[in-house]
């Protein structure tokens, strides 16, 4: 287990907790640990897409959260560990040229909350 990382059943807690509560948790953790997780391969990131057809990136407080939610749909997939420094320098520009949300602690297709760039970052500054 990664040193940032939670057992199954602290992961399973955390997945149980409603919406308003995962978000909280989410940006105590990201605050705590410095960092926050994505899904996908060597070659690219998962994202995905609400009902109005824009482009979201799902985020984890945890690698354990990510795994449980994708692990084995796609061969060669992982978590991936991305620093918050680094989110907010090279990751948010990107996105915002992409226009994209971020989904906050999705859980079977259930989003925490979806949060505009500035939204997000406002909430890694609190």
């Amino acid at each position: 287990m990664a040193p940032d990382d939670i057992s199954r059943g602290e992961a399973q807690r955390l997945r149980g907790l409603d919406g308003t509560a995962r978000l909280g948790r989410t940006f105590e953790i990201i605050a705590d640990r410095g960092a926050l997780w994505v899904w996908g391969d060597e070659d690219e990131v998962l994202f995905t897409e609400n009902g109005e057809r824009r482009t979201l990136l799902p985020v984890w407080p945890h690698a354990t959260v990510a795994r449980m939610e994708n692990e084995g749909e796609v061969k060669g997939e992982h978590a991936i560990r991305i620093p918050v420094k680094e989110f907010l320098t090279e990751w948010l520009p990107q996105l915002e040229e992409d226009e994209a949300l971020i989904a906050v602690f999705p859980v079977e297709d259930e989003h925490a909350a979806v949060l505009t760039l500035d939204e997000f970052r406002t909430g890694l500054k609190r």
